[in-house]
């Protein structure tokens, strides 16, 4: 195998050719990788041979072995409208949804990170297809709006130091999908580009965030994951949930205290985080 220092400015390709390895060999050891962390809460400081850079197609092609490996099922997707360079998708696996108001970490902890958002569940099937969806499709497709946090974490040792292929090949930051009650007057129809957003918990004063959708359209972006999803043979499911961007960015908060989650006029969440050990 190539060393660090001859893998360092390599791609992917180059470091196989070296090596010896296949380019599927390598990407299955980088997703092993990626799932016993999933599994054991072990933190990596980067993917094998961390010099070769990976396209997206690979990190992606990545994130995909590692649901498999893990043995996890898909319950629905994060994403959002790409950016230069970057494609802002990732699976959320259902033993990762959390449907009460209960949310149990793996690791002792006093604080969660968490996205308030809008999760759209889809009341029908998008299957992979030659032609293109278009939002009249989607919007069709959504059957119910909930309130919902995505929780965040990742498993890097220093998330700030790995290329973005490498976050985009362990799924983006999700740790997980608080999935609350629906949305009060909120359909597919109707999906707001801006809503505050107030987080209260015991001890001190709520704080109070004028929300905005990143994308400003929260149905476009799953017209982009859809077309993305089905280019590559992807079916999205009737049930499966779809988020698209946090209306108040990362909000850091505690756990083993009752929090609750306004969401302007759509309703309100409740939520407890602990963990196992307790």
């Amino acid at each position: 195998m190539a060393s660090a220092t001859q893998c360092a400015g390599m791609n992917l390709m180059d470091q196989c050719n070296q090596s010896g390895s296949s380019p599927e060999s390598v990407l299955l050891h980088a997703a092993a990788q990626l799932a016993s962390a999933r599994q054991t809460g072990n933190r990596l400081d980067a993917l094998p041979c961390n010099g070769a850079s990976l396209s997206l197609e690979q990190g992606f092609e990545i994130q995909r072995h590692v649901g498999v490996l893990a043995g996890k099922k898909v319950g629905g997707w994060k994403c959002a409208l790409p950016k230069p360079g970057k494609w802002i998708v990732a699976p959320i696996y259902t033993d990762s949804i959390v449907r009460c108001d209960q949310y149990p970490l793996s690791v002792a902890t006093s604080k969660v990170r968490i996205e308030p958002e809008l999760a759209c569940v889809l009341g029908a099937d998008l299957p992979a297809r030659a032609a293109p969806y278009t939002v009249e499709d989607v919007t069709r497709s959504i059957s119910q709006v909930h309130l919902a946090l995505e929780v965040i974490d990742c498993r890097y040792t220093d998330p700030q130091k790995v290329p973005f292929e490498q976050l985009l090949a362990d799924g983006l930051f999700n740790h997980g999908l608080v999935l609350g009650p629906r949305a009060i007057s909120l359909n597919s129809n109707n999906l707001p580009a801006h809503l505050d957003v107030t987080l209260s918990h015991p001890g001190v004063e709520p704080k109070n965030i004028a929300g905005t959708h990143p994308d400003q359209d929260p149905i476009s972006p799953i017209v982009w994951l859809a077309n993305f999803l089905s280019a590559r043979g992807i079916d999205l499911q009737a049930g499966q949930v779809v988020i698209t961007g946090s209306y108040a960015g990362v909000l850091e908060v505690p756990t083993h205290q009752p929090l609750d989650i306004q969401f302007g006029e759509a309703g309100s969440l409740s939520v407890f985080f602990s963990t196992l050990e307790e």
